[in-house]
């Protein structure tokens, strides 16, 4: 499903969960803020959204899980997602590059 912004109106059912939201303001609250990409770049610009790296519809499991969110501003945000498509653009695609799942503890 498409997000809002992306050229449709519908917005998933999962940004208007109560979960979500409580999550969304921790994230924020941890980063403090402030817009993650800009900071690598040695800026401090106020973050306003909260991105999943790895895409919710393709990995509803990941959705509520710390390492897969990070803060952006609206402008690093739109960076991220080709608009009409909704796929993840090339600066999008390295973030997924970076982040990857944290591996289980074997036993």
């Amino acid at each position: 499903m498409q997000r809002e912004g992306w050229g449709l109106k519908t917005v998933h059912p999962f940004y208007r969960s109560t979960k979500w939201k409580q999550k969304r303001e921790r994230v924020l609250r941890r980063d403090e803020y402030r817009c993650q990409e800009c900071k690598r770049y040695g800026k401090s610009t106020a973050a306003a959204t909260v991105h999943h790296i790895n895409p919710l519809e393709q990995h509803p499991e990941w959705s509520l899980t710390s390492w897969n969110l990070v803060s952006l501003c609206n402008p690093c945000h739109d960076s991220m997602h080709d608009r009409v498509t909704g796929n993840l653009t090339e600066k999008g695609n390295r973030w997924v590059e970076r982040v990857t799942p944290p591996t289980p503890l074997a036993d």
